[in-house]
């Protein structure tokens, strides 16, 4: 995954994020599209790897701070960072099929 491959999945994680937190009427498409791509990683990691989706939703869709995550979740720094990488890879991937990235 490229710096800016990564950027665009961290500000599409953002913005689904705030969609959601705002709730007014029916998001845009492009909102639409990361939501599906979005879920279909969290479906993913809900059994194969909760800690992923725990990053996903607190640092990136409820805008948690990175290290009252860390703490919350129980891991450390390292775990913390190579999880990351790893869950936004993942929804690099479904956003890529949805023609995001």
């Amino acid at each position: 995954m490229t710096k800016q491959q990564k950027k665009d999945v961290r500000k599409g994680l953002r913005r689904y994020g705030r969609a959601m937190e705002a709730a007014e009427g029916t998001p845009d498409e492009l909102t639409q599209a990361w939501g599906r791509a979005i879920g279909q990683a969290l479906d993913y990691y809900a059994e194969a790897d909760p800690v992923c989706a725990g990053i996903l939703v607190r640092r990136y869709m409820a805008g948690e701070k990175e290290w009252d995550v860390v703490e919350t979740l129980h891991i450390g720094r390292t775990t913390y960072y190579r999880k990351e990488l790893e869950a936004l890879s993942t929804v690099g991937l479904f956003a890529a099929r949805e023609g995001l990235v």
